[in-house]
């Protein structure tokens, strides 16, 4: 997740003072200011595939549609389960033996990974577990960002100050404020996989980890006397 924007006016911070036209006499001084934040990956996701190959393409899509629909019957009866089709489609191998290609993604998830690991075992008698993987929520990352976006500018605001004062000025303007966010994932094994890929007595739960993300604010300040 990457966004740029170009700030003129910053909205929430009372007393903040922004630039006008600044006159040939004022100092700028460019510099930017760093905050990071993090959030729990407590969601998993689970991607999924029926597939069926073979001569007669309307008899595979057959089969693929069969596949889909027991696992969505199995995916219903768990609470905290979501789904969603992940794409279809049929397309020619150039295989003498298996001409024809049928395939249907789902795309599952449950901030419960207790629940949704044992499913996984069951969904494979008839569906390819293609991976599995922990996401933060999206509502805990957007409030975690603007957290720090804040916290940024607060930083940046106090950073301009100090700078002109330590070039002997007693007063700073904010001239352009650029903010950068990106987020930066925390690389780690996923052992969930491995775990539901085999049949097991009880549920297993792994680890998610953590998402990790940085705002940086740039731009420049207009010294005054």
């Amino acid at each position: 997740m990457r966004r740029t924007h170009i700030l003129w006016l910053l909205l929430g911070l009372p007393g903040l003072a922004v630039a006008k036209v600044p006159t040939p006499t004022l100092t700028s001084v460019n510099f930017h200011v760093t905050t990071h934040y993090r959030v729990p990956r407590t969601v998993l996701h689970a991607d999924l595939q029926a597939e069926a190959s073979g001569r007669n393409p309307a008899k595979l899509a057959a089969m693929v549609n069969q596949d889909v629909s027991w696992a969505k019957a199995r995916m219903q009866s768990v609470p905290g389960i979501t789904w969603r089709s992940a794409g279809y489609q049929t397309q020619a191998t150039g295989q003498t033996a298996a001409p024809w290609l049928v395939r249907e993604d789902l795309a599952v998830q449950s901030s419960d990974p207790a629940a949704l690991l044992p499913l996984m075992g069951t969904l494979q008698s008839r569906l390819h577990l293609v991976g599995m993987q922990y996401a933060a929520r999206s509502a805990a990352v957007n409030k975690a960002l603007r957290t720090a976006e804040l916290r940024g500018l607060r930083r940046y605001r106090k950073q301009a100050q100090q700078n002109c004062a330590a070039l002997g000025y007693h007063g700073a303007r904010l001239g352009q404020v650029f903010i950068n966010t990106n987020v930066v994932p925390l690389a780690r094994p996923m052992p969930a996989m491995a775990l539901a890929a085999r049949v097991v007595p009880g549920p297993v739960v792994g680890r998610g980890g953590t998402e990790r993300g940085r705002v940086v604010v740039g731009g420049n300040a207009y010294c005054e006397k």
